[in-house]
Parts: C-alpha cells; structure tokens; sequence
C-alpha cells in the first residue's frame, strides 16, 4: 500500500481544516505581528534624572514581558527582555532590535520591530514603568474619562489576510460591552471567534482589563481582540479628553487567587477532544461520577473541527443506510494494512478495531443525534480503494455544491455537534472543566489514584481523587522537547521541534510523567501526523505587500472572502512542483512534485527550497506556472488564497529581502556561501545543484523520477534558499496499551488505574518504519473507537465487574 496521508485528495481540506482553527496556537508566531499598538504607552525621558540602579517591571504581550533596565543618573546604561513567553520566530526574534532601539533612544519611546507589534508594545510598556520608577514618577496613571459611546477597532488575529474587528461601548469611567462588528467581515475562524466571544469577552468586561489571560487554545485571537480593545478604549478616553497614560487603568493584571481544592470522582479524563469527549459520555451512561478537565477554553478539540471519520461496517447504519450490505471488504483492508504496518501492530488491537470502530459510529451516530454522509468514502489512493470515511455534516460550501475540495466553511457547525455531545453528557450527570491543566498522575503503590491540576485561570491548584484516570490529551507535538527525546532519526531524521498545524497544545504532559512513572511505549519514535507544507515564517499584512480580494471566492479555511498577497511568495517559491528541495544534510529527498504535502516529512521538521536569480527573475517577470488552487498549503497558510497562476510578481525581491530581514530567507553569491550560511555540508548542496542542472539538461531525474517540465535548471546567482518546514497535525504514536485501553508497564502489566485512548495510544496500529496510513479519517476513528471502548472497561474496573465484553457486543445485536 503506498502513500502517507490521512485523508482523501477529495477531503484533504476538511481534514486539514480542523488545524485551521487549532493552530490558533500555533498561528500566533505569523500574526502577532499585526496587531494594532497600544497608543500613548511610550514617553521620552531623555530629559529626566534617574535615582542610579535596576528596575523591573512587567506587561501583558503574548504572554508576560518582563523587561529589566539599569540606570545611571541620567542615562540608560543596560535593559534585558525577558520574552521567554512570546512566540520563538516572532517574538522573541525581535528582542536584540528592541533592545538597540532602546539603548539608541535612552527612551521607552521607540519604533518597534514590524511583524511584532504585540510584544514591542509590551516592552515599551513595562519599560516606561520602570523608567517612571527610577525616576521617581509614582502619581499613577492619569484620571479616566471616556466619551460614552461604541468605538471600532481591529487587529489581526489568526488570519493574515483580514482582520479581526470588534465594537467597544464604554460609559465615562469602564467597559460595557464588547462585541464582533456585525457589519464587517472578521477573520479567524468561527470557531475562535465564538471560544473568545464566549470565554474573553465577560473576561475583560468582568475585570475591567486588557491584560487578562487569553484564551487558551486561542491565542491569536485572544491577542487580537486585546490588542483591539485597547485601540477602542484609547479612542474613548481622547474623546473624553483623559492624558493617553489613562488607558494603563485597563491594563491591571487580575491577581491568582492561588487556593487548594480537593475533588473525587470515579473516572477523571483528560483532555476534552474527541477521544475524552467519548470516552466521558460512555462512562457516563454507565451510571459513573465522572469528570473531565480541559486545559483549552472550549471542547471538541481538533476532532470538533475535522471532516471525516474512518470506521469499518457499521452495522446498523448499514441496514438502515446500505440495504444491510457491507460498505467495503473488511478483511482484504485488514491484510492490506498489516502488510502496509510490516506487522508492526499489536494485531490484537487492530481486530478490536476492526470489530468495534463499526459499532461505535452507530452509537455516535444512531443514539446521540450526530449526522454524516452515508455514502461513505474510499481513501487516499487506489491502493486504499475501501469505503471507510464517513464525512461530518454539514460538510460543504452552500454556496458551491458542486465544491469537493474545500468544505469548511460550515466548520462552525459541525462543532456544534459536540455542543449535542456535551449535553448528553451532563444529561447523563457528566462534569467538566475548562482551562484546567494537569500536571502530573497521584502515584500509590504502584497504582494511579488521581492527578494534580491547576486553573489557568486564577490559579486554584486542584488535588483530584480517582478511580481511574484516562489520558486523552492528543499526543505530543507541541513539546519540541519531547519530539526531540521520543522521535525516531533511524528511519527519516524526525528528531527537533516540529511546527504544529493542529493543537499547540498538545504537549504530553501526562504521557511522559505516565512514561517516568513506568508506562511502556509502542511505536512512539514513528512520523508525525504532516498534512502540508510552508514557509518557516509568514510576512504579515504590516509589511505593506498588497492584499488582493478573489472576488466571489470564500476562504476554505476562514469562512470569510479568500484574499492572497505576494507576501506569500516564499511559500509558493518552497511549495512549487519545479522548485529544489534539499533536507538539513544539503540533500534532495523526494520529487519535489509531493512536497506541498506528500512528502515534507521525510526531510523531518525543516527542510531547504533553493533557487538562483535566473529563476527568480522568471517567476518575477512570469509569475508560477503552477496552478496553486488544489495545493493544501494555499487554502491553510499565510493568507489562505494561492497566488494565481501567471501572475507577474514585481515586488518578489522586496518580499524576498523582507523574509531575509525576518531571517527564513538567505542569499549569496555561490552555492559554497549559500550552504554555509544556512548549515548544510556544502559539498552535498553543490552535488545537488550539480546533478539536477544535469537532469533538467537531459529531461531525466535519475534519482527521483520527477517529469521533465518540472525540471528548470538552477543558471547564475545570486542564489537564496528558503527555510520551509513541515507542517503537522499531530504525533501519532504514544504509550503501549492493551485491549481494554490500559496502560502497561515496561513489563507488559497493566498499571491499575491508568488508560490511553486517542492519539495518545494510537501507536499500537502502526509502524516506526512508516508514516500513518493512509485509508482516510483512521485518527478520528480511532479516538472514536478507543473511547468507545474506554467508557465501558473503565466502568467495569471501578464497579469490580466483567461486562464490557456484552456491552460492545450489545450494538452489534441491534442491527439484527
């Protein structure tokens, strides 16, 4: 069986889509760098004397910017940024030009750095706190009037192609309300939108404060509507005639209550995505005390978002949907994915899926009122020709019934199928909460007897006493730690920090303290979940490059008019089918033809796309050749609307010099400079250049086979090289489990209380050798079916029974 993705060419967006909301996490580091500057938080004070020592204070970016400045008399002599909390390519990149604005200026009044106007207005901030302290300025901030009213504002959240906007309406001393602008069009996606309208909003009306925690799991947009609010609230107190300094009134961190809480319950799960959403509701009706926390602000998690689900033979959807006929050959899939596995699974496993996946779709589906099409799918290539993926309704463009690619407009939607989920959940007595992080597995004897938590909100640290405890967080991606520790280099160099097109989130946090506590691992060293492609670094809109409206368009990802921007072009440059890949060791690892989404992840975490000036001036004059519109990375990255085919790009290298300045984009003079300032073994990069000249001139890639028309030979310099990296879903593999979702031990035994479900566990139906399969929507299903079986077995151990094996049976006997 051949190919690596988890869904069809058919469905490649829904599936993709469900990253582009959960990468709000991660979409941060491309959009801080637009949000609007708070005005009037900068003073000079060249003029001012200064009482000689360091000062510390801090502001609300990202997350805390500590700024230290140390002072003589009458100058600044030294400042440290403490950006540890900023996003790394953003962020924390712009620290050494604040700093040398900083000490050019002997001013908090500075500039800033384009792209990172969030964490320059945070620094400048704190600065001119510790500025005011050192020279003795203690009055506080000036009174607060407000011209009563509704005031607009935007700043740029999770899309860089349009904002996100918002009203304000304030009295003469606070906050109202806020709302979305209902007469503008918002970016992010709606599912943000919605987590922060519901969640931040109150949160900011409530305290009377910018600076309060975002949202978790929603970053970008919590950093946007802040950012916007306190654009809106500058504009009230200049109306109302109040000094700029006033707007700091709103700016007061709401202090951590820091309280201990102890709770009980039979079943905690952790993690409130799809496996926990499942694995809860079973557990639930089988009449436990049972609890969820969830360190994001909503639920559903990346599986809310997504667009299909892979399961086998449903057999009472089959009578009532496919005259009682089986949708695919269950057992020619089976042997086709053992032998695509190199049985590698725990074949015990792989039958229990095979067995009960079915089942568990007519439960989710048949008992709990969620809706899919029944004219189920086939996967990725012919290989994977079997009629397993089921889409989540509604999962269409209504403006374009005849779309197959891009389906998410309605994403909201099919979200709120898990708002149907949750309600039956607490129906059945279910608890849950949100913005609640665990950190780490109550250990007795042995035995696992709960978790240690604590509020992201306000601090509250909770001891919680279980029976059993189920680990459903969603694997590890977002911990380049652990990528680096547990990923395997023997078969592809899989080993660094990865970037994240799902929930940055997933950290595994309770996976590696399970791991130290002496839980086994299966498979976990395999390739991560890679959907697409892109550019290391996206320019934002601030940068000035145009933003061009495809007029009638709506974007898959966003909901809103699809927009693209020259701004993109390294992208397109690293994505495009007659580009030169090359990994981190200076080589070319596949036909470049796959690279947008195919192949990225056999280069690992980065890989390199390298061009000469006599390319570029092509694409400058001519633009792509490549029609863009069906590459997965258009529809996700950047801003989200491909750059058309054939059009002239005259500004290509000012995009290139700002990516340069933004340090993804290098130049040079010689294949042997260039290679040394990006780290690669300059002799492989020089062999590469060398033999692909030589394939374009004979129209034969002996190595990887790619067609002659995508084979453009490099000619003369300059040449650059673009910093691409491959963008993931999600870890696949984590901790070794048996068939009841019991965690074992390194020595294979259960360890009593503890279960896996999700991609926390899906390790045990793979291989190492090999990237995740490719029959289509297998995650989905297996966080269904894992939970599925989860809610029944941990029921049994906290009851002392053994009727799991009736209960999962029961759904088989219904359909008959």
């Amino acid at each position: 069986m051949a190919g690596i993705l988890a869904f069809s060419l058919a469905g490649y967006a829904g599936s993709a889509a469900q990253f582009s909301s959960v990468l709000a996490d991660d979409k941060t580091e491309a959009l801080e760098e637009a949000a609007t500057e708070t005005p009037g938080a900068a003073s000079a004070v060249t003029s001012q004397q200064f009482t000689p020592g360091t000062y510390t204070a801090t502001a609300d970016g990202i997350g805390e910017v500590t700024v230290d400045v140390t002072v003589d008399e009458n100058s600044i002599q030294d400042v440290t940024l403490h950006l540890d909390n900023e996003t790394a390519d953003i962020g924390q990149k712009a620290g050494d030009s604040l700093k040398e604005q900083i000490l050019s200026a002997q001013s908090a009044d500075i500039n800033g750095v384009s792209g990172a106007t969030v964490t320059s207005t945070a620094v400048k901030t704190a600065l001119k706190k510790a500025l005011d302290e050192a020279s003795g300025h203690t009055s506080g901030p000036a009174e607060v009037k407000m011209k009563p009213g509704t005031y607009e504002a935007e700043s740029y959240g999770f899309f860089a192609g349009i904002s996100d906007k918002i009203r304000v309406t304030v009295d003469e001393t606070s906050i109202v309300s806020i709302e979305w602008n209902p007469d503008e069009v918002s970016g992010d996606t709606p599912v943000m939108r919605k987590t922060v309208e519901k969640n931040l909003f109150p949160r900011i009306i409530d305290s009377q404060s910018v600076a309060v925690d975002g949202v978790t799991g929603a970053t970008a947009t919590s950093a946007a509507v802040k950012a916007a609010a306190s654009d809106a609230l500058q504009q009230a107190l200049e109306a109302g005639g109040s000094d700029a300094s006033a707007l700091s009134a709103f700016q007061n961190k709401p202090a951590k209550t820091g309280t201990k809480e102890e709770l009980t319950t039979d079943v905690l799960v952790i993690g409130l995505g799809g496996s926990g959403t499942y694995t809860a509701l079973r557990a639930a009706e089988q009449g436990l005390d049972v609890l969820v926390i969830e360190k994001q602000g909503r639920y559903g998690g990346t599986t809310a978002l997504t667009s299909e689900i892979g399961v086998i033979n449903p057999p009472r959807i089959q009578e009532k949907y496919n005259q009682g006929n089986d949708y695919t050959d269950a057992d020619a899939m089976k042997e086709a994915w053992k032998e695509y596995v190199e049985n590698d699974e725990k074949p015990e496993i792989l039958d229990l899926y095979f067995e009960q996946s079915g089942p568990a779709l007519d439960w989710l589906a048949l008992d709990h009122d969620i809706e899919f099409d029944w004219d189920a799918k086939p996967g990725f290539t012919e290989a994977d020709w079997y009629k397993i993926k089921f889409q989540w309704l509604p999962n269409h463009n209504p403006d374009d019934p005849d779309d197959n690619r891009f389906w998410n407009v309605n994403k909201i939607e099919i979200a709120e199928n898990f708002d149907k989920l949750m309600a039956d959940y607490e129906k059945a007595g279910g608890k849950y909460m949100l913005e609640t992080t665990a950190e780490n597995l109550i250990m007795e004897d042995g035995k696992v007897t709960g978790v240690k938590a604590v509020s992201n909100l306000d601090g509250t640290e909770y001891t919680i006493h279980a029976r059993a405890v189920v680990i459903a967080e969603g694997g590890f991606l977002g911990n380049g730690e652990l990528t680096e520790k547990y990923l395997s280099d023997e078969y592809y160099p899989l080993k660094g920090t990865w970037k994240v097109y799902g929930s940055k989130g997933n950290v595994g946090t309770m996976m590696e303290d399970a791991i130290e506590n002496g839980a086994a691992t299966y498979n976990i060293g395999m390739p991560p979940e890679v959907h697409l492609a892109g550019s290391d670094q996206f320019i934002p809109v601030s940068a000035g490059f145009e933003v061009h409206e495809i007029e009638g368009v709506i974007s898959a990802a966003m909901g809103t008019p699809m927009v693209w921007s020259a701004a993109d072009a390294p992208m397109y440059l690293g994505i495009a089918a007659d580009s030169m890949a090359v990994g981190m060791d200076g080589r070319r690892f596949s036909s470049e033809e796959g690279i947008s989404m195919l192949d990225p992840w056999k280069a690992g975490p980065n890989y390199y796309s390298i061009w000469s000036k006599d390319q570029l001036d092509k694409v400058k004059e001519n633009g792509f050749h490549q029609n863009f519109d069906t590459v997965p990375p258009s529809a996700f990255l950047g801003f989200c609307g491909s750059i058309p085919e054939g059009e002239p790009l005259p500004e290509l290298y000012d995009v290139l010099g700002k990516a340069e300045e933004m340090g993804f984009v290098w130049q040079a003079d010689s294949i042997g400079e260039l290679a040394d300032k990006i780290g690669v073994p300059a002799d492989n990069l020089k062999t590469e250049v060398d033999n692909y000249n030589k394939y374009a001139q004979t129209g034969t890639d002996e190595e990887f086979g790619k067609p002659a028309e995508d084979l453009t030979a490099f000619g003369d310099g300059p040449y650059y090289a673009i910093k691409m990296a491959s963008y993931s879903y999600n870890t696949v593999a984590g901790l070794d489990i048996n068939d009841k979702m019991q965690v074992l031990d390194t020595d294979g035994n259960p360890i009593e209380g503890l279960y896996a479900v999700g991609s926390d566990s899906a390790g045990v139906l793979f291989s190492e050798k090999k990237p995740y399969v490719t029959f289509g929507g297998i995650n989905n299903g297996w966080a269904l079916t894992s939970g599925y079986i989860a809610g029944v077995t941990v029921a049994d151990f906290v009851n002392g029974t053994d009727n799991a094996a009736d209960i999962l049976n029961s759904e088989v006997l219904k359909a008959q």
